[in-house]
């Protein structure tokens, strides 16, 4: 009986420990959509931040996996982060479910999803550090432009508002998702892209000792966790 007592409390620690990381982590990608994101966004065209926040985006579910090894963990930090993003529509006066707000959130739940079902596969396979990492990026940033393409054509186009609301708000609408032609042509062109950063983003963190932080520490874990969306909430608003 304390065999089997001892075994429970070390399993219901590790779950503690999962949760908390999964939060810190989680927190952690909102404050860097928040902050760098927005910065990105205010200093570069308008085409150039999205590629360099996928590499950070991979990075951070990289290092998620490279800390805790557990496949599923890149798909619940993004779901922590995914609805953070939709904060903006307090920011910027908009429906929550206008696209400019739900967007973005889609896209952090395509990358989750693209990375774990890749780690599922490729973790398994022997093969360099380096090898498993770039494979993994690479293959979830092709899986992330199929998964983000069908939620928007599929959950999307469902829950956004009606045109008029759209043109009436003057924001922005995914035109690209009411066609097959424009399907395959938003697949076709950020495909070649996200692939490459993906790839570039899980190779380096596979490569540096990054799954040596944060200590699982609650108390380390819920301050760092408070930090990040301190940070998220006040670069939301500032920038």
């Amino acid at each position: 009986m304390e065999v089997s007592g001892n075994r429970d409390k070390k399993f219901d620690k590790s779950i503690i420990d999962n949760l908390l990381l999964v939060l810190w982590f989680g927190s952690l990608w909102g404050a860097v959509e928040a902050l760098i994101g927005g910065l990105l966004h205010t200093l570069l065209p308008p085409t150039i931040p999205g590629k360099i926040m996928i590499v950070l985006a991979t990075g951070m579910m990289a290092w998620s996996f490279k800390k805790t090894g557990k496949f599923w963990i890149p798909v619940a930090i993004a779901l922590v982060a995914a609805p953070l993003k939709l904060f903006s529509a307090v920011v910027f006066l908009l429906p929550v479910n206008a696209p400019a707000v739900l967007n973005p959130a889609f896209a952090i739940l395509a990358q989750g999803v693209g990375f774990s079902l890749v780690c599922l596969v490729v973790t398994r396979i022997p093969a360099p550090k380096w090898g498993r990492y770039l494979t993994v990026g690479a293959g979830a940033g092709t899986i992330y432009s199929f998964v983000f393409v069908g939620i928007v054509s599929g959950v999307g186009l469902f829950v956004y508002p009606p045109m008029e609301v759209i043109k009436e708000l003057g924001t922005k609408f995914p035109y690209w998702a009411q066609s097959t032609g424009g399907l395959i042509n938003f697949a076709r062109t950020s495909l070649p892209y996200s692939t490459i950063m993906a790839g570039i983003g899980a190779t380096l963190v596979g490569l540096l000792p990054v799954n040596m932080y944060p200590r699982t520490d609650k108390k380390i874990l819920v301050s760092g966790s408070v930090l990040w969306l301190t940070i998220f909430f006040v670069s939301s608003w500032l920038i």
